[in-house]
């Protein structure tokens, strides 16, 4: 499976005037001209949030930054753990499932210290590897698996902002409201005949449409070829909301 990729754009608060269109990234803690405002991100929806202080004090973030300066490799096993259950709880809406920003060096002592915590699975790598091509950077993340996937590369020092690849299906699962079944209401594995958009089917399985995305992602660790290609198209515009989900896909709601 190819898994659907996008730009990413990261910067301090200081130089947010320069990030270009598209999809950002900024900073929910740090010093000085690092953190974003609340007017930050209110005017970029959507944006990967940063928890880049020494204390590691957001576990509503999206991603922690372990480097000189920021959070450390203590802190990753810790960090990761308080942002799945704030994730699975829809604590902040619109959180993604959390991740670990490190050097490439860093690989390694970053995994182990997450399986020496106890936790042998689930959060994404998000890798800064700078020198190589998008398109070296893009394949590391399309084709990406195993217990820690890389959700993101880092490649290019653009001066004012970074810029990396990221995993669409790792931006799509955000986090909404606390899901509540009532009765009656489905819960398990539905295989789409074709018929419904996304937010006709989450309605008709009665949940929010970013909670049956993250729902799925966490139970199948992937969307599929077609939902990703679904995702994708509509995150390009290519494709409308309105159009009806690919037959034959699988999603899942607990």
């Amino acid at each position: 499976m190819t898994i659907a990729t996008v730009p990413v754009y990261d910067a301090v608060h200081a130089n947010i005037g320069h990030l270009p269109h598209g999809q950002a990234a900024g900073y929910s803690t740090g010093t000085g001209v690092v953190p974003w405002t609340a007017a930050d991100f209110k005017a970029h929806p959507g944006a990967v949030r940063i928890c880049q202080d020494p204390p590691a004090s957001d576990t509503t973030a999206d991603v922690l930054d372990v480097e000189a300066g920021a959070a450390t490799i203590a802190d990753v096993a810790r960090w990761s753990e308080a942002a799945a259950a704030n994730y699975a709880s829809g604590k902040r809406p619109g959180q993604r499932h959390p991740a670990i920003y490190m050097s490439l060096s860093a690989v390694t002592t970053v995994v182990n210290a997450l399986i020496a915590g106890g936790i042998t699975e689930g959060p994404g790598l998000w890798i800064a590897h700078w020198g190589i091509t998008e398109a070296e950077a893009r394949a590391l993340v399309q084709f990406a698996g195993g217990p820690f996937p890389v959700i993101g590369v880092q490649y290019r020092d653009a001066v004012t902002y970074d810029v990396s690849v990221f995993s669409v299906p790792w931006l799509t699962a955000v986090s909404g409201d606390p899901v509540t079944h009532p009765p009656g209401k489905w819960q398990g594995e539905y295989v789409t005949a074709g018929m419904y958009s996304l937010a006709q089917l989450a309605a008709k399985l009665g949940v929010p449409p970013a909670a049956l995305l993250r729902m799925t992602a966490v139970r199948y660790r992937t969307f599929g070829d077609d939902l990703a290609g679904y995702l994708n198209a509509i995150h390009f515009g290519t494709t409308p909301a309105s159009a009806p989900l690919p037959k034959g896909v699988k999603v899942w709601v607990d």
